[in-house]
């Protein structure tokens, strides 16, 4: 079966069962940002583990619950079907409950049960999943079972087999199941299901095998409700031309794995084991996404070319190894609360999130450090990606471990990154590159910071008395707190997609207006990233002058001061607005908007005391 190899018996026999306890030698390849088979088989017994624990609450909160069966039979009924099919093949029943998005169903159950989110569908239907389990089971062991499955708009899900479909459903209804001999059917009215490749009403869940040695082979899954790894959505069923679409895709990009990072190839055919496709994006980069609830699963949006498809899924790939050895190691001390800056989100995070988002960069950096040598994306774009994601991620590193709350695991896994990560320093990089990098980073800083950061009031207060005296300091300012607010979460982009353009297509530069991503970029911005950096400095200070609020044309501002200077030394006010800008913005705001911004950011550039500077 396709899971088999990457999964141990899940057992229901307690007396069978045994610790989880992590090797040292385990441990370190993760915090090398590394790991081979081995150690993702390591991590598979760990989620079986797991996997065993949300069983017994689900159990518990069924049994706790009156309502849990509604017109269902109980679920203990579906409980001892399964121990029945466990006793009989432990191995088959293993592999169907660590499929992973029963997984995310378990999550999602239990969550709801909690009052985590709402739905308007009864919790029968969520609880009763488990008898279409049972039957899948009871199928894979050669015994009989006959029993009801609750409908979700006429569709019910049978883990690894597929979702058949019945038309004149309420939106919550039952179907009868039956498995024989290994054969399932399922009956709503007169209309009865055949579970079969060509059945009328049935959907196969189909996998796709690439490669070689390795061999990839995942569920292209486009049918599970819990696919998204978070609410119940819809099937989306591929057409035949999108389906061969996504194989042509994920053939050549496996092909790039195997031939440039077959460590993380070979670790990735025993870790990855299904690929949703998520709906077409907006404009944006291609978006990806796991969740340590469904582990070896990966859901992607179609990316425009193979290369793009292998370093999200090498992306994706270090997220599973990570939520792997966090459900076994804590590395923070709780989850703590998003306060935290991340250099690839636009929103701060918890110490759990940024330390997740930490090993992916690490990831995606050490992805194009191998790939640049391949020469095959135009340009110098493989380079940016490369220096980009390597300064993201030494950044989010000082961050964690100096606000992150680490475990002594945690200290003891951030040290050995950082090690990894350091020696990558030499590395040689074109000049313009390094420069559009930090340009990008440095804006990205600066933006989080005046959209998120709020210095104390009183001391803007005194900040404002000062600069209306004359005085020239020192005055001190607290730290600020931060505010996760109701900003937009993507908001950085548009910067971003400038530097690529840029270096992948200097000829169509001046073209960027007319691309869905690069709204709100204005001359100022192009030329700030064409190294014009007194045009961008005019630019963003006339935009000011006419919006004060303008957001970015203060970080604008701060990125063009900070590049006008000579020798490296940005010009006065570059340091200000791009290390806290937001106290130049609630400055301005208290004098009313009347001074001029390039002035004030100078003045408190010499007046601000920085010595209690925390974030």
């Amino acid at each position: 079966m396709l899971d088999e190899e990457r999964t141990n018996a899940v057992v229901t026999d307690a007396a069978r069962l045994s610790r989880i306890r992590l090797r040292d030698e385990t441990f370190d390849q993760l915090a090398d940002g590394g790991g081979d088979p081995g150690v993702v088989a390591e991590l598979w017994a760990g989620e079986s583990s797991r996997r065993l624990v949300l069983l017994r609450a689900f159990l518990d909160a069924a049994v706790a619950d009156p309502a849990s069966a509604g017109p269902l039979p109980s679920v203990q009924e579906a409980w001892s079907a399964l121990e029945r099919a466990e006793r009989a093949a432990p191995g088959e029943v293993a592999t169907i409950l660590m499929h992973p998005h029963v997984g995310s169903w378990l999550a999602y159950t239990l969550r709801r049960h909690g009052g985590g989110t709402t739905s308007s569908a009864p919790g029968w239907v969520d609880f009763g999943q488990l008898h279409a389990i049972a039957i899948v089971a009871c199928a894979a062991a050669g015994l009989p079972l006959r029993t009801s499955v609750p409908l979700r708009e006429g569709r019910v899900m049978l883990p690894r087999l597929g979702m058949a479909t019945f038309d004149d459903c309420r939106p919550w209804d039952t179907a009868e199941a039956a498995t024989e001999g290994g054969k399932v059917w399922l009956r709503h009215g007169d209309v009865r299901i055949d579970v079969g490749p060509e059945a009328p009403g049935w959907w196969p869940l189909r996998s796709v095998s690439v490669g070689d040695e390795p061999r990839l082979t995942v569920w292209l899954d486009d049918l599970d409700p819990l696919r998204d790894l978070a609410d119940p959505v819809p099937p989306a069923r591929l057409s035949d031309v999108a389906l061969a679409s996504w194989t042509e895709l994920l053939t050549d990009a496996w092909r790039i794995l195997v031939e440039r990072h077959r460590p993380v190839a070979d670790a990735m055919a025993a870790g990855v084991s299904s690929l949703a496709p998520l709906p077409s994006g907006d404009g944006w980069d291609t978006r990806s996404a796991s969740s340590g609830d469904a582990f070896g699963a990966i859901v992607c949006s179609l990316p425009p070319d193979p290369v793009t498809l292998a370093v999200s899924l090498s992306h994706e790939f270090a997220h599973i190894r990570l939520g792997g050895l966090m459900h076994l190691i804590s590395l923070t001390e709780g989850p703590g609360s998003p306060c935290l800056y991340a250099p690839w989100r636009d929103d701060p995070r918890p110490a759990g999130g940024l330390l997740q988002g930490i090993y992916a960069f690490f990831g995606i950096a050490a992805f194009w450090r191998r790939q640049r040598a391949a020469h095959d994306l135009r340009g110098r774009l493989a380079d940016f990606e490369y220096a980009y994601a390597r300064a993201q991620a030494r950044e989010a590193l000082d961050v964690v471990r100096l606000e992150g709350g680490l475990t002594g695991a945690g200290g003891r896994f951030t040290d050995r990154l950082l090690h990894e990560l350091d020696t990558w320093h030499a590395d040689p990089l074109d000049d313009e590159v390094r420069k559009l990098a930090a340009l990008v980073a440095d804006g990205h800083r600066a933006g989080w910071r005046i959209r998120h950061c709020h210095p104390p009031a009183a001391d803007v207060t005194a900040l404002a008395d000062a600069w209306r005296a004359g005085a020239r300091g020192p005055v001190s300012i607290g730290p600020s707190e931060v505010w996760p607010g109701d900003e937009a979460r993507r908001w950085s982009g548009a910067r971003l997609g400038l530097a690529r353009r840029r270096l992948a297509a200097v000829d169509r530069y001046l073209d960027v207006r007319d691309e869905p991503w690069a709204a709100g970029l204005g001359d100022a911005d192009l030329a700030l990233f064409d190294d014009d950096a007194l045009g961008a400095l005019k630019g963003f200070a006339d935009r000011l002058r006419s919006d004060p609020e303008s957001i970015d044309a203060w970080t604008g501002l701060g990125l063009a001061l900070a590049d006008a200077g000579e020798s490296g030394v940005g010009l006065p006010g570059a340091t200000m607005l791009l290390q806290r800008p937001e106290i130049v913005l609630a400055l301005h705001r208290d004098l009313g908007g009347e001074p001029d911004p390039e002035e004030l950011a100078a003045w408190a550039e010499r007046t601000v005391d920085f010595r209690n500077f925390v974030r």
